[in-house]
């Protein structure tokens, strides 16, 4: 097995790409740096993947008993996918593809799951139910593990990189089911110990399994898609151990992945890949973590809820209107005006912000029915108006220069606007140690899976139970 140091500071990579490609590919510079056997990550990536996993069995527990994570243990249990790898679901085991279907639809069921802004994906949905299925397979040490989850969420940021960042995204591509799956593939050959020739022909067997469109956004479906994209993950690398072959060129030849969902194959040529810094992706970009169960376009607007309705004195029913300005794009992810499903409430910024201001919080039972329909929270979203500006050619995943405001005015003539530019959970305003902990417990309340997740060391075997 390969190890990682938790005390070096340092990063050892190979330098494998030049910005003229000569008898490579993306995926094949990926694979080399993957197995590298010099491979290294910095003790504050460590630290971050470990968090992620905190974070990540968090949401999964969460999000167990939502109808669509049942749902989906059934269907997988009626083709007759049984097998030994665990599920969320209690006294539920499955076969590894499809334990890392019904894992990672839970860990997105609540959208509570981290995201990532280069490729604008839930990396750690898609990754970490791989990772837990494998393990399922042939259990490792713990170093090992979060290690595959660091060499999965840099094939992630790398590819979305190729792909020109936030435009794949605006295209309608669900990025965390496309690239995810790449990703999940990528985490799943660094822990089977593939070869870099099968570690390769793993992530081309993962375009292939790569889907997923944003207006499946309000639905069930768009949950499953992160489960999708771990399964697929795990099927590609196990298919790819077992010699199956693939087209190396598939990502960033003619016709490739770059080249179908991106539609500029140029873009890419100018990427410089896995280069010899000594920073990876996770140090470089880092992770954003929620510290609310909804689209993430709809923390800024919660935020600013929440501002107003920590004044003194304020009383929702003091409001006589209200404008919510947002950028169009990110409006357009987050658009239901009249939510009847919690799935829609989710991706729903009016809502979102009335039931915050009403209840001076936002947690997952805001969107069950009876929080979903209750007289207060409609009439208010009826006083609520929405401006979704332009924000011209320019704007990035939560960009910090196109900010959300909300601007309350109040029946005694006076008004208000919170205006966030930083989003909560994010690189510049990111959720501390207590808060992880403290979501953690509301989700799980399980303070000795906590403790055995922060305490755990690299060199031991990875083994909890979900």
């Amino acid at each position: 097995m390969k190890h990682v140091n938790e005390g070096d500071n340092c990063v050892l990579r190979k330098s494998v790409v030049k910005n003229t490609r000569q008898n490579t590919s993306l995926l094949m510079d990926i694979a080399n740096w993957a197995t590298n056997p010099r491979l290294q990550f910095t003790e504050l990536a460590i630290h971050e993947a470990r968090l992620c996993f905190i974070d990540t069995i968090a949401c999964m527990t969460a999000g167990a008993n939502q109808p669509p994570v049942r749902k989906a243990a059934n269907a997988m249990q009626q083709a007759g996918a049984t097998g030994n790898s665990q599920t969320v679901l209690y006294g539920i085991s499955l076969s590894a593809p499809a334990a890392a279907l019904v894992n990672g639809t839970a860990a997105h069921v609540l959208d509570y799951d981290d995201y990532e802004i280069p490729g604008s994906t839930h990396p750690s949905a898609a990754i970490i139910p791989a990772l837990l299925a494998n393990n399922d397979l042939s259990q490792s040490n713990y170093g090992q593990v979060m290690a595959g989850y660091l060499v999965g969420f840099e094939t992630i940021v790398q590819i979305a990189q190729a792909l020109g960042g936030y435009s794949h995204y605006m295209a309608g591509w669900h990025a965390t089911s496309t690239i995810g799956s790449i990703g999940a593939a990528a985490a799943s050959a660094y822990f089977l110990e593939l070869p870099a020739d099968k570690f390769a022909m793993a992530l081309a067997i993962s375009c292939s399994l790569s889907a997923g469109l944003k207006v499946q956004f309000g639905t069930e479906t768009k949950s499953l898609h992160a489960g999708l994209a771990a399964r697929a993950g795990v099927e590609a690398a196990l298919l790819a151990q077992a010699g199956i072959t693939a087209n190396l060129d598939v990502l960033d030849g003619p016709y490739g992945f770059l080249a179908c969902y991106n539609g500029s194959p140029s873009k890419h040529a100018e990427i410089s890949l896995l280069s010899d810094t000594i920073e990876s992706a996770m140090d470089h970009h880092g992770i954003l973590r929620k510290p609310w169960p909804s689209c993430a376009y709809t923390h800024r607007v919660i935020e600013a809820a929440l501002n107003h309705a920590s004044t003194p004195d304020f009383n929702s029913e003091n409001i006589v209107s209200g404008i919510i300005r947002i950028p169009e794009p990110y409006f357009r992810v987050c658009h239901f005006l009249d939510p009847r499903t919690r799935e829609e409430a989710q991706f729903s910024a009016l809502y979102c912000a009335a039931s915050t201001l009403i209840d001076k919080a936002l947690s997952p039972a805001s969107f069950n029915n009876a929080a979903l329909y209750r007289n207060e929270t409609r009439s208010l979203m009826s006083l609520i108006e929405l401006d979704a500006y332009d924000a011209g050619k320019n704007l990035d995943d939560m960009s910090p220069n196109f900010p959300d405001s909300l601007t309350l005015q109040f029946k005694d003539g006076t008004a208000q606007t919170e205006t966030i530019v930083h989003v909560k959970g994010g690189i510049q305003n990111p959720l501390n140690e207590t808060e992880i902990r403290e979501k953690f417990q509301f989700c799980c309340q399980q303070s000795e899976l906590l403790e055995q997740l922060l305490s755990i060391t690299l060199d031991q075997p990875f083994q909890i139970t979900l």
